[in-house]
């Protein structure tokens, strides 16, 4: 048994003796299965909207999840949706003010999933609101945002849109690197079409773009 695998192994011996609830794993999507361990109780960090949905439609497709947005006014619906997020399961908080903070926090007592936009928050409301997450079983999907003690930064990098040539066309597809930088864990790489020229998103199949650890 690794290290990684004996603590945490310890850590849940630690918890059944203690009473306290065991960190449940929620569903990835499909795109992220092998990537992205999702456990109840943490946060985790995002670069980009395509992410936030990606990292949401898990929980919320397969899982039958709650989700909520907070402080994203332009949050593509459509787009979420084709990514696999139950619109009819999803709360929407534009803009959530001065008291973003408490809003978040209710949001993370009522439902699975809250994603936060572009709100960076200080180590010690992160350390609150990690008690906060792990007494509830939920998630935080910290967008655009600085959020210390999060378990995974997720990111986009190698962005490469296909359909214009010469400033004529349509933008039809684009392909783009998912890195995932786990704690505890060395940082995966893998390509994807995101969508493909079908609106699919799925994994470029080839020697180059198979998962690996980034040194």
């Amino acid at each position: 048994m690794s290290r990684a695998a004996l603590i945490e192994d310890l850590r849940a011996k630690v918890r059944r003796l203690e009473g306290r609830p065991q960190a449940a794993s929620l569903t990835v999507h499909p795109a992220l299965s092998g990537m992205l361990d999702l456990q109840a109780g943490h946060a985790y960090t995002v670069d980009s909207a395509t992410l936030a949905m990606l990292v949401m439609a898990g929980p919320s497709s397969r899982d039958g999840a709650w989700c909520a947005v907070v402080g994203a006014a332009d949050f593509g619906t459509e787009a979420a949706q084709s990514f696999g997020v139950v619109l009819e399961r999803t709360v929407l908080v534009p803009d959530p003010g001065q008291d973003w903070l408490a809003v978040v926090s209710a949001l993370v007592d009522v439902v699975s999933v809250v994603v936060v936009a572009g709100r960076d928050i200080c180590a010690r409301d992160a350390q609150r609101m990690a008690a906060r997450l792990y007494e509830r079983q939920s998630i935080i999907i910290a967008w655009d945002c600085v959020w210390p003690r999060a378990r995974a930064h997720v990111r986009l990098t190698d962005v490469l849109w296909h359909g214009v040539q010469r400033g004529n066309g349509h933008l039809q597809a684009r392909e783009a690197t998912i890195e995932v930088q786990q704690v505890g864990h060395p940082a995966v790489r893998r390509r994807f079409w995101l969508p493909d020229g079908e609106q699919r998103v799925r994994a470029i199949e080839s020697s180059s773009s198979q998962l690996r650890s980034v040194s």
